[in-house]
C-alpha cells in the first residue's frame, strides 16, 4: 500500500516484487516476534531500505500483552527501524479480512460464494488472543472441518495453504544436532493429500514442508514411503548416527521392495540436501 512517493506499507505474506519506496512501513501486528522465512526477508530488506515500524498496543488483548512486550523488545534487536511510531486507525476486523485472501487464496476461490459467509462466522466466533495477525488463522483448517467434514479436497487444500503460512513467520530455532547424531528438522509439517489434487497441481501423497535457513525459503517436497520411514525412526525416541539410521531402515521389512544400504543411504542424503534432516 503507497503512503505517499518515498514510502510504502508492506502486507505480509509478501508475494511479487517488493516495492522501490526508499522507506518501508512494517506494523507490529505483522512482524513482532517472526523468525524464518519473514525475519530473514526483512533483514534483507533493512540492508537498502529505511524502516518504519508502526504499533498497535491497544489492539493487543492483556492476556498476551506481558509476552507482546517480550517480543517486540526482542524483535527490536534485529529489526532496527529508523522510527518506532504509533500506528493509525486500525480496523482489525477488515485486516483480518485481507489477510484472509492472502493466506487461503485458493481455498477462497474453492469455497466460491460461501467464501465470506464462512470467513465472517469464523471472525466472529474466533476470540482475538494474539499480538500477531496471522496467527488468529490457526484454528481456521479445523474450522473448514467441522463446516464440510465430507470435503476432504478443500480441507486438504487449506491445511497446505496454513501450512505454507505457518512456516514463514514462525521463530524456529535451528540448533545444530549433537555430534555425528541426525535430527528432524524443527520446522517440519506434514501436509497429505488423499487425491490429486488440481487446484495445487500435486498428485495424491505425502508432502514435507520446511523452512530451509541455508536456502532462505520454504521448501516443498513429496515423500515416498522410504523416507517417511526415515523420518518416523528419527521421530522416535532413540537417536542415530547416519550409520545406525541407515541400519535401522535397512531393517524394516513392511515396506516392500526392500532397498539396499546404499539405496536407503541415497534417500538419507536427499532428505538432508533439502534441509528436511540434519547430520553433523
Amino acid at each position: 500500500m503507497s503512503i505517499d512517493n518515498g514510502t510504502c506499507q508492506l502486507s505480509f505474506p509478501l508475494r511479487g516484487e517488493i516495492p522501490s519506496a526508499e522507506t518501508l512501513i512494517v506494523r507490529d501486528i505483522d512482524i513482532v516476534g517472526a523468525g524464518s522465512l519473514r525475519r530473514h526477508q526483512l533483514e534483507e530488506l533493512q540492508k537498502t531500505k529505511n524502516i518504519i515500524l508502526y504499533t498497535y498496543e491497544e489492539k493487543i488483548p492483556s492476556s498476551v500483552f506481558a509476552i507482546y512486550q517480550v517480543e517486540i523488545l526482542r524483535t527490536l534487536q534485529w529489526l532496527r527501524p529508523v522510527k518506532t511510531e504509533r500506528g493509525p486507525a486500525l480496523n482489525l476486523t477488515e485486516e483480518q479480512k485481507g489477510l484472509f485472501s492472502r493466506i487461503f487464496p485458493e481455498t477462497e476461490k474453492s469455497l466460491g460464494s460461501f467464501a465470506a459467509k464462512v470467513r465472517d462466522e469464523y471472525l466472529q466466533d474466533m476470540e482475538w488472543s494474539s499480538w500477531l495477525l496471522q496467527d488468529h488463522w490457526r484454528y481456521f483448517v479445523g474450522y473448514l472441518r467441522q463446516k464440510f467434514p465430507e470435503n476432504r479436497a478443500l480441507l486438504e487444500l487449506a491445511h497446505w495453504e496454513w501450512t505454507q503460512a505457518w512456516i514463514e513467520v514462525q521463530p524456529f530455532e535451528m540448533i545444530k544436532p549433537e555430534a555425528d547424531l541426525v535430527t528432524v528438522n524443527p520446522s517440519l509439517q506434514v501436509v497429505s493429500l488423499s487425491t490429486n489434487n488440481p487446484v495445487l497441481k500435486r498428485d495424491k501423497g505425502l508432502y514435507a514442508f520446511v523452512y530451509s535457513a541455508e536456502k532462505s525459503t520454504v521448501v516443498e517436497r513429496q515423500l515416498d514411503v522410504y523416507e517417511a520411514q526415515i523420518i518416523d525412526l528419527l521421530q522416535e525416541d532413540r537417536k542415530y548416527t547416519p550409520t545406525q539410521l541407515v541400519e535401522m531402515a535397512c531393517l524394516c521389512d513392511e515396506i516392500t521392495p526392500q532397498l539396499s544400504s546404499v539405496e536407503w543411504e541415497k534417500k538419507f542424503l536427499s532428505l538432508r540436501q533439502d534441509a528436511i534432516i540434519f547430520s553433523v
